[in-house]
Formats: C-alpha cells, sequence, structure tokens
C-alpha cells in the first residue's frame, strides 16, 4: 500500500499549494512549513494539474505602464542610493584629509568620481551640454569635470575656508554660464566652388 501524501495530509495544504503554483522554491516551502522537499516536489508533479496551477497563481504578467512606473521607482531609489554613497564617500575623504590620510583621501575621492559616472550613465545626460557639430561633450557633470573640482578644492584647503568658498563660487558660476542656451544660432560659413 502506498504511503498517503504528507503534502495532502498537511494543516498549510492551500498555502503550500499557492506557493508551489507560484514558483516559491521547494527547499523554502519545507522550512517554512516542515515538509521534506521531495515531498512537495512529488505533490506538485502528481496532485496538481494545469488547471489548478493557473487557478491558484497571483503573479500575473504586468502592463507596459506598470512596468514603466516599477522602472521609475526603481530608478529614483537607485538613484538616490548613488547620492547617498557619493556623499559618505566626500565625507570619507574629508575624515582622511583630517587626519592627513592622503592616500584614503585620494582613494575615496577616486571612489566617488565613480559614483559620478554611474550617476551620469543612470540619468543619461545630466545639465547641460556643449554641441559642436553634433557631437554633444556633457560637461557640467562628467568625470574629467568632476576631477577638475575635486582637485581645486584639494589644492584651496590649506588656503582655509574663504578661499574654497571662492572657489565654490567660481565654480558655481562657471557651470551656471555654460548652463545658459546660446542667444543665437551660430553663423555657418558657405563656400562654392567655381
Amino acid at each position: 500500500m502506498a504511503r498517503p501524501c504528507t503534502v495532502c495530509e498537511s494543516p498549510d495544504r492551500a498555502t503550500v499549494e499557492i506557493g508551489l503554483a507560484n514558483g516559491i522554491a521547494a527547499r523554502v516551502l519545507s522550512l517554512r512549513y516542515g515538509l521534506a522537499p521531495d515531498a512537495l516536489s512529488r505533490h506538485r508533479t502528481n496532485h496538481m494539474d494545469v488547471d489548478l496551477i493557473a487557478k491558484l497563481k497571483t503573479r500575473g504578467c504586468r502592463s507596459d505602464e506598470e512596468l514603466a512606473q516599477i522602472r521609475e521607482v526603481e530608478g529614483k531609489s537607485l538613484l538616490d542610493s548613488f547620492s547617498w554613497q557619493r556623499a559618505r564617500l566626500y565625507r570619507n575623504a574629508d575624515n582622511a584629509a583630517s587626519i592627513k590620510d592622503w592616500a584614503g583621501e585620494r582613494a575615496a575621492l577616486e571612489a566617488a568620481s565613480k559614483v559620478s559616472e554611474r550617476i551620469a550613465k543612470l540619468l543619461g545626460e545630466l545639465g547641460s551640454a556643449i554641441t559642436i557639430n553634433h557631437n554633444t561633450i556633457n560637461l557640467v557633470q562628467s568625470p574629467q569635470w568632476h576631477h577638475i573640482r575635486t582637485s581645486l578644492v584639494r589644492e584651496l584647503r590649506p588656503l582655509g575656508p574663504e578661499a574654497i568658498a571662492a572657489g565654490a563660487r567660481a565654480i558655481a558660476t562657471a557651470e551656471a554660464a555654460i548652463m545658459q542656451p546660446p542667444e543665437r544660432e551660430p553663423l555657418l560659413i558657405e563656400a562654392t566652388l567655381v
């Protein structure tokens, strides 16, 4: 005589079957409900037909609108995470500089630069751009510009907070000037060959 199915006799059968229908791993269900993974696999194969699995599925297909909303929410969450990481790396760089650990400061600033690159990749083109012959250069958020700003602040640090503030004002003025759209289209020089 065949042994009875432990899943069929379980008081948690309905919940277990919902989990199996939705693709929850047998080892996870095994740990949660105290059933053997082999018994769970056998139950799904032998006692759950296609119609039952379809009725028990709670995960449906998402619409394009739902997927777009998920991308937007996850993108913002990822951006927040990167911003937090960059701020923490800047704090680490400041702490390293305060104890004259120049290698630690440099490492933290390089890591912050990489996080800035990730932010730029996530958002596409950030800030304003300079267009020359249909080539776009993202100057304000480029890693090179970030390196220039970081180097400038590092060089101004020994001169005190006034020098750092003056440098920050100069950088902000330069970035604001770059972000202004051109007042008129550039003139094109045309020539005809005779």
